[in-house]
């Protein structure tokens, strides 16, 4: 199964030393290199990372750091933008219109590609319809991947 990763997942795997054991074994059984993210994922990372700039500058210019060397080459030619397609798809989702917009954004976007989502924020995303895997309650034998 072909994945999306939401922007908890993205920032998650910047900080292994806050990962718990559920997520380091999703890391151990996906390859990176076969998911997507969102256009959606980089404005919130670029969002983060404007609102940290007045609170904690040097923590803001690494996470510029994170975004320009990691997220960027890493996701490269595999961050999917938010289409036409998809934005009409978003505007008949149920319950669209009680969800933060950029999920709902990223939930079309991935049932557009025929992708999961991953994400830690099951809730926000399970009345939406699109497939899901929560990293932080993964485990081989209950959420298989592929």
């Amino acid at each position: 199964m072909a994945l999306l990763l939401d922007t908890n997942v993205v920032s998650a795997a910047r900080r292994p030393d806050r990962q718990d054991e559920a997520f380091r074994l999703f890391l151990r059984d996906y390859d990176i290199g076969e998911a997507f993210i969102s256009s959606v994922t980089l404005m919130e990372i670029r969002f983060g990372i404007q609102r940290e700039e007045g609170r904690d500058p040097e923590f803001a210019r690494d996470l510029t750091r994170w975004l320009d060397k990691i997220v960027l080459p890493v996701f490269d030619g595999r961050v999917l933008d938010f289409s036409r397609e998809a934005a009409l798809a978003a505007g008949t989702l149920p319950t669209a219109q009680k969800r933060p917009t950029a999920d709902a954004m990223i939930a079309a976007t991935a049932l557009t590609h025929g992708l999961a989502v991953a994400t830690c924020n099951v809730a926000d995303f399970l009345p939406l319809g699109v497939q899901l895997v929560n990293p932080w309650t993964y485990s081989a034998t209950s959420n298989p991947i592929g």
